[in-house]
């Protein structure tokens, strides 16, 4: 956003009745905005979505931007963030989107901070249980990363953001061209890098890689060249064995590598297998009934990726 269209934003109200007073701008990406705003008929703080005005005349990102608003406005689910709706400012479209006051989890990451297994395992049961219901009415994230992975501040609620690049399976049309790739390169499964059919095993390949992030700290593929990056995933065994967290069990490293198979065929089959798993192996780790059962993650993900 170039700084006159920040300032012509700062301060407006939009919305019906002006009831969206527009306080700060919480962040921006190459596409558009997002401003902090106070709802003055509703009492609450909302998060304002507009897209760039230089970005009005590209009408792939406007059908996407505004798809967004009406298609995942109705997705109602505790771990998802809610779009509440969607409207125009002079022109420019916004969409109204729950606030959510937290860190994100790559905050978390950068910051250095390991999870244990069983804090690791809970989140991941969170975003899995939000990505079911997104599944069940026909809506792939296939952007899923730490960036868009909140953690609320008052009572650390899990939510998962952006659906800006998601697609739905219902569309009558489809906005992304056959074999083009859209999404994360360090988080992409190869379907989607190689522009192939994507389907919900899409997103748990990009779950299973934040898992493992969880536990060992920001993947080594991070600095690497996209080209790089797309090649490591296409033709290396899975994510790559870097810097790993001392102590996780067989089974919690069993479910990673399960995850982020190549063929999308030998995944788990959909999200509510692997909340069901996590939510099984939390109460193995909790009650601890097997010290012998926990060994370095680096051996048994090195075996388990070998016999692959």
């Amino acid at each position: 956003m170039d700084s006159d269209e920040q300032d012509s934003l700062l301060g407006q109200r939009v919305g019906k009745d002006g009831r969206l007073e527009l306080q700060r701008q919480l962040g921006e990406g190459a596409s558009g905005s997002i401003w902090l705003a106070q709802d003055h008929k509703r009492d609450r703080l909302v998060a304002v979505k507009f897209l760039h005005l230089s970005m009005l005349d590209n009408e792939n990102l406007r059908a996407r931007f505004l798809r967004e608003g009406k298609t995942f406005g109705k997705l109602r689910h505790d771990n998802l963030v809610r779009v509440h709706g969607l409207g125009h400012h002079h022109g420019q479209p916004y969409l109204v989107i729950e606030y959510v006051d937290g860190q994100t989890l790559w905050d978390l990451i950068e910051r250095g901070w390991l999870f244990e297994p069983d804090q690791a395992l809970a989140i991941a049961r969170d975003i899995a249980s939000g990505l079911a219901a997104a599944h069940a009415a026909g809506v792939i994230h296939r952007d899923l990363k730490p960036s868009n992975i909140m953690i609320r501040e008052e009572d650390q609620r899990v939510k998962v953001l952006d659906f800006g690049i998601a697609k739905d399976l219902h569309a009558d049309t489809a906005i992304t061209r056959i074999g083009a790739y859209i999404g994360t390169p360090a988080y992409s499964a190869p379907e989607q890098i190689l522009g192939e059919q994507i389907d919900p095993r899409t997103d748990i390949y990009s779950l299973g890689v934040i898992l493992y992030e969880l536990l060992t700290g920001p993947l080594t593929l991070a600095g690497r060249q996209t080209t790089e990056m797309f090649r490591a995933t296409l033709n290396e065994r899975n994510i790559p064995l870097g810097d790993l967290h001392a102590h996780v069990s067989r089974p919690v490293a069993r479910l990673i590598q399960r995850m982020t198979r190549r063929r999308a065929e030998r995944r788990p089959p959909d999200m509510d297998n692997v909340r069901e798993e996590c939510v099984r192996l939390i109460g193995v780790m909790r009650d601890d009934v097997s010290g012998g059962d926990k060994t370095a993650i680096r051996t048994v993900l090195r075996d388990l990726f070998e016999s692959e």
